[in-house]
């Protein structure tokens, strides 16, 4: 019998830091709406634990409003990261399936979020392909990310889908006109971002070939000064624009993307911490540990396989 995540994933996993599967109990609250032909995500519980997915994610629009919880996430081994956080939207337009992976911050948290996944076929079905082929103007790639402040009526209509108030088809109509609704307008709002930052298109182009340049040479002693020369921009406006443009800071980037790449290294690898604390930049191995717990929600000992 087919996964109901099927509908929106060539293949996908959803494990806790402890690395037992939860896919079945996401979908136990997930549903599919057959009106606009999406999936409804109800997420509303207290996560006791770190959870991270993957997947090949299908062609489509893909929207989470977030009322309370964080975490991050994007396209696999890239390093463009989203970030979510309380109150605002995450938007994802995918041309064609990605390879993504997400995990929330840390466990002992309330997630209270709603999501919708609008297969590319559903988007066609409303009449809105130009407006979806619109959002890629600007990214000038096959994938549009977008984190946005939640409108106060887009948060009303994802609390009522949260906690609803009606039962059986009732129920049912509901949530697909809120689910109807909710596209409308966040297309209309991401497309308007889109234009934006299409104005502003040069300099994404420079901040990217700075986020290109750190990821290359991660041990590098980069300094925000240097970036911002680089970038052409001044140092107070360059810290504003990189994390408006990434989510994070320059320096926070570098921190996560040497942790990120000391994980990787540990599990691909089979380097030891210590060796892993130096590629990520610690001179002290304890410290490195504390920021990687606090980073990932595990330790790094976590990552390294069991030896027969």
């Amino acid at each position: 019998m087919a996964h109901i995540y099927h509908r929106i994933f060539d293949q996908f996993r959803v494990l806790d830091s402890e690395g037992a599967s939860r896919e079945d109990d996401f979908a136990e609250a997930a549903r599919w709406l057959e009106s606009p032909g999406c999936l409804f995500q109800r997420n509303n519980f207290i996560l006791d634990r770190v959870i991270r997915a993957e997947g090949v994610i299908k062609a489509g629009l893909f929207v989470t409003i977030v009322l309370k919880g964080s975490g991050q996430g994007g396209p696999h081994r890239d390093t463009t990261r989203f970030r979510y956080s309380e109150n605002s939207i995450v938007v994802m337009a995918l041309r064609k399936p990605l390879l993504w992976t997400g995990e929330t911050s840390s466990g002992g948290t309330r997630m209270f979020a709603a999501g919708l996944a609008f297969p590319k076929a559903s988007i066609d079905r409303l009449g809105l392909q130009r407006e979806f082929l619109e959002l890629f103007s600007s990214a000038g790639s096959d994938e549009f990310v977008v984190t946005l402040k939640a409108p106060p009526r887009i948060l009303a209509m994802a609390t009522e889908m949260l906690s609803p108030t009606l039962d059986g088809r009732a129920e049912e109509l509901l949530l697909s006109a809120h689910a109807m609704e909710i596209l409308a307008r966040v297309i209309s709002i991401a497309g308007k971002r889109a234009s934006m930052e299409m104005a502003g298109d040069h300099k994404q182009r420079r901040l990217r070939a700075i986020r290109d340049a750190i990821d290359a040479d991660l041990r590098r002693p980069w300094k925000v000064s240097q970036l911002a020369r680089e970038a052409g921009i001044s140092r107070r406006s360059f810290n504003t624009h990189f994390r408006r443009a990434f989510g994070v800071s320059a320096s926070e980037y570098l921190r996560k993307r040497r942790l990120e790449s000391a994980r990787d290294a540990i599990i691909e690898q089979g380097i030891s911490i210590n060796e892993a604390a130096y590629l990520a930049g610690y001179g002290n191995p304890a410290n490195f540990a504390t920021a990687f717990r606090k980073h990932f929600g595990y330790a790094p000992s976590r990552c390294r396989l069991p030896t027969s």
